[in-house]
């Protein structure tokens, strides 16, 4: 099972990452970066305030039919948006097939988590997270040869959408295809919600605030503030620099977290994920602090390299440890709260650093984002100093 939901994440990650180059579509339309971030801004919103409910659907109705009708949604909005110009409509479509794709994303770390045994579950969410670095390699190069040329064409753009739904049909067929485990399979089919659930939906608010995961949310948010850095930010610097080219970056940051994931995949459960958690934080801000002294294309290797090892470490753990303060019934909803707190440092970020770096410049901005992962690390190493700097039980 473990591997066909690996294919359905690795085809739904590749449409998913062909969609960065949307702005593409919006330039065709004639609007600008302005119009571009605004898209962006308004479907992180609808992302942020759905993830609550993200998580009481996975809890009532279980991973796969959540993961099916989602990714049919993303399917559709991609084909329609093909067919639209307007740009209210555009941003509508944009916004809900962003919601669908962050319930299909939710559900991917609920399933990982609940398809391994306890103590290999922030493994398994690691070696899952490997399917997305797959489709953030193929995604991107598939839209680089899509438009090659003819850029001008709306054919372009409808091969472009088309594939971008393929994907996620293909995604969805898997998951139909999928023989569940017999415990899995009964959670999953279930049309009636247990008791928990159906007392949990109206109240998830109550849930939250009870099984609150502290300091795990901060560090969720800034995981997401860093990643503005690379997926909105680092074309501008080099554009800045006097080299365009940034796949390179991508190219070494990838393989580098896949390779981390799988040598490593066992280290959560042998050391502790808290401490795993401190030295993936510890090696983004290295990252970031590289990063300001990029001056060539050749210079970004060291800061992917960094960036990409500490994404590979802090995700599984994140997640892991925010979403086990909550009881089992309710481990949706606690997923849900650790990436919608991603979502709001996605929205912190790309607002604070757009500022930032308009006025301090990169370099400056790097590395005062550096020094602020540093002292989040220290906070949070504060926090969880039992599990961290004692030789106690390594789970924490």
């Amino acid at each position: 099972q473990f591997f066909q939901v690996f294919a359905a994440v690795a085809l739904f990650m590749t449409g998913n990452a062909l969609q960065f180059h949307f702005g593409q579509y919006v330039a065709y339309l004639g609007y600008g970066m302005d119009t571009l971030g605004l898209v962006l801004s308004i479907a992180m919103i609808g992302t942020l305030l759905l993830r609550l409910q993200i998580g009481s659907w996975i809890d009532r109705y279980g991973c796969r039919p959540t993961w099916v009708i989602a990714s049919l949604f993303v399917a559709l909005n991609a084909f329609l948006l093909q067919w639209v110009q307007a740009l209210w409509l555009v941003v509508l479509l944009r916004a809900l097939m962003a919601m669908a794709t962050a319930t299909v994303m939710t559900t991917v770390a609920v399933f990982a988590a609940q398809i391994a045994p306890p103590k290999r579950r922030a493994e398994s969410i690691g070696t899952m997270g490997l399917a997305g670095f797959m489709g953030m390699i193929l995604g991107p190069t598939l839209g680089d040869w899509i438009f090659s040329s003819a850029v001008e064409s709306i054919w372009t753009y409808r091969l472009f959408f088309g594939t971008s739904a393929v994907c996620s049909l293909a995604s969805c067929v898997v998951m139909l295809r999928l023989k569940l485990p017999p415990k899995l399979q009964k959670e999953s089919t279930s049309r009636t919600p247990s008791v928990d659930a159906v007392e949990a939906g109206p109240s998830q608010f109550k849930i939250i605030v009870k099984h609150w995961p502290g300091i795990i949310l901060l560090v969720g948010a800034l995981f997401a503030m860093v990643f503005c850095v690379q997926s909105l930010f680092l074309e501008r610097l080099a554009e800045e620099r006097g080299f365009k080219d940034i796949k390179l970056f991508f190219l070494v940051y990838c393989p580098t977290a896949m390779a981390i994931r799988i040598l490593l995949r066992r280290m959560p459960e042998r050391i502790g994920r808290s401490r795993i958690l401190l030295a993936g934080l510890l090696l983004q801000a290295c990252g970031l602090l590289s990063l300001a002294g990029v001056v060539t294309q050749w210079h970004l290797v060291l800061p992917s390299l960094l960036m990409g090892a500490g994404h590979s470490l802090i995700f599984p753990s994140m997640v892991d440890l925010a979403a086990e303060k909550f009881p089992i019934q309710h481990r949706g909803a606690g997923t849900s709260l650790i990436l919608g707190a991603g979502d709001l440092g996605m929205l912190i970020g790309f607002a604070v650093l757009g500022g930032m770096i308009e006025t301090l410049g990169f370099d400056a901005s790097l590395r005062a984002l550096a020094l602020t992962v540093v002292l989040v690390a220290a906070v949070f190493a504060l926090v969880q100093r039992r599990w961290i700097f004692t030789r106690i039980a390594r789970s924490g």
